[in-house]
């Protein structure tokens, strides 16, 4: 096509959000999204949403900068405590251990996928942000059945089978058409509020018998609680930052406490 007959969006495209690959109608929605801003506050209105998102300024190409920044954060202070992992357990012969190399790998994908989303928003970006977001919540669940009811073997295989079932049928359910926000929140609230339920549980009764070093694992709980209360304010950004950027960047610390419960 001749240049003539692109926007001057297109035309003038940066070299990053080249690599990133924001084609013509990506930048003419963004020019449009930001003169839609514009005439909201010199109406004094307050802005909307647009397409479900808050509007951002991109930078580098990159979408949502702010939640990218803090999902990198999130994968750092993974890949950080995987290495502890295998620096304390170098082999894999103990099912537990191997389990924790697993739990660490699903987390770290969830985080990669969670950067790559925040970076550049398309239909299978979203599809596995919400995918891998969920798969972390379910192995948190799962590790909490495991880990309380472990001399209940079958009973321990037996959910863990149904939740992969599950997840599995959930993540098709995602992908072979629009996603349903509200029943995918529904799906990851009742995993993590039941998860964390048994988890809280669990740490009270060893804790009154005297095994004090569960007080990682409440405190983590605990404020995994009060970081989720910023996703349900959704407020508008505030210098490039909106509720879930926050609530992302206030996720960053808490690993520190879950694995050193058990390293």
């Amino acid at each position: 096509m001749d240049d003539s007959y692109l926007p001057s969006t297109a035309k003038n495209q940066d070299v990053w959000s080249k690599m990133l690959l924001w084609s013509c109608r990506d930048e003419c929605r963004y020019s449009c999204m930001w003169k839609t801003v514009q005439g909201f506050h010199e109406r004094g209105f307050s802005v909307p949403k647009f397409h479900g998102k808050w509007p951002f300024a991109k930078i580098l190409g990159v979408q949502e900068p702010a939640s990218a920044f803090a999902s990198v954060l999130n994968l750092a202070v993974h890949v950080f405590m995987y290495s502890e992992i295998v620096r304390l357990f170098p082999t894999r012969s103990m099912p537990i251990v191997l389990f924790w190399h697993v739990f660490a790998g699903i987390c770290m994908n969830a985080w990669l996928w969670s950067t790559i989303f925040h970076t550049r928003d398309n239909y299978f970006t979203e599809f596995m942000d919400y995918a891998c977001a969920l798969s972390m919540v379910m192995s948190l669940f799962v590790a909490a059945v495991l880990r309380v009811f472990h001399k209940r073997r079958k009973l321990s295989v037996l959910v863990l089978l149904a939740t992969l079932v599950y997840y599995v049928e959930h993540a098709r359910y995602l992908y072979t058409g629009q996603i349903d926000y509200d029943y995918n929140m529904q799906v990851n609230v009742f995993f993590g509020v039941l998860g964390s339920a048994i988890w809280l549980s669990w740490a009270i009764i060893q804790y009154i018998a005297g095994r004090r070093y569960v007080r990682r694992l409440m405190l983590f709980i605990l404020l995994s609680g009060v970081a989720l209360t910023l996703e349900l304010l959704d407020f508008p950004p505030k210098f490039g930052w909106d509720a879930h950027a926050l609530w992302h960047l206030t996720t960053v610390p808490l690993p520190f406490f879950f694995y050193r419960m058990f390293l």
